[in-house]
This record gives C-alpha cells, structure tokens and sequence, in this order.
C-alpha cells in the first residue's frame, strides 16, 4: 500500500506534464524542427540542398506575405510569394540549399519587412519521401488549416513518413 501512495503522485505528474507538453506541440507527428534558421529577419531553410518539405504557419494575428529573396547572381528565378493568413499553414517543397525568405505585412498599400521569427512557426518532415514527378522548389500548399495542407501534399504524392 505504501508503494502504491509513492508511485501515485509521481505518475500523476508525469501524465500532466505529458499532456501539457503535448498540448503545447503544434506540429503534426513526424514534422521536426530541424533543417532551417533565422537570419537578419529571413527564414532560412534546407540547410542541405537536398529535397525536403517544411510546414510554415502565421502564429501572428494579421496576414503575412513571404517572397524568396537571392543572395546571389541569378538569371532568371521566380518569386516563389506566398500569403498566409492568421493561424494558417502552407507546406513549402525544396532542393535549393540555403533558401531565403523576406516575411511582410501590408501597411497602407505597400508591403513592409518584418522579422520572419517574430511570426512564424516552421518544421520539416526530415524523412519525406517524393515521386521524381513533383521533386523541385515550390508551394505544395498555401494558407490553409494544417490538416488540408497535409492532405494536399499527400493527394500531390508526398509521403510525410515518419
């Protein structure tokens, strides 16, 4: 009976502090926060070049805008702009090494830097898996809840593997 006075308490906290640790995870299963930083008010993501998916998501509360920024001599390359708004998601595809990403916000019809890790949340799934027919860098998915943009790399042939 004495043992079972001890245990309890110690199994009563470690399945509130289970709970609340899970509560507090925002990422789905499998997506890791690993494989991208925060410089100079950029995202920064795949640190490799190899090809890797990330989930992105506006913890801020108005609608940020994110465009692919070069930090070197490019001929041609495109925007890659997105728009999310509040507590959405989109799922980024990438095999650029190094790719950077300025973050805005509108301010009276122009659009206004802001500091990237002030109003992201980002993981990437370090063990996807991708059909050679849609490996490259683009927006799988953009500005919407966190179980479409899930769906829509799925339905797209993106296996999220964990």
């Amino acid at each position: 009976m004495s043992f079972c006075k001890k245990i309890m308490p110690v199994f009563a906290m470690t399945v509130l502090f289970s709970s609340t640790a899970a509560a507090n995870n925002i990422f789905p299963h499998g997506c890791e926060v690993t494989g991208y930083g925060f410089n100079d008010n950029y995202l920064i993501i795949n640190e490799t070049g190899g090809q890797t998916f990330y989930l992105i998501q506006n913890r801020g509360n108005i609608p940020i805008e994110m465009q692919r920024f070069e930090t070197h001599e490019v001929f041609m390359s495109p925007p890659l702009t997105t728009k999310i708004d509040p507590t959405n998601w989109s799922a980024f595809a990438s095999d650029v090494e190094h790719l950077h990403f300025q973050c805005f916000v509108k301010e009276n019809d122009s659009n206004v830097k802001v500091n990237c890790q002030d109003v992201l949340e980002v993981c990437q799934y370090p063990r996807v898996k991708f059909a050679l027919s849609n490996m490259g860098n683009y927006w799988v998915s953009t500005n919407k809840a966190q179980s479409e943009v899930i769906n829509e790399a799925a339905a797209k042939g993106i296996f999220l593997h964990w």
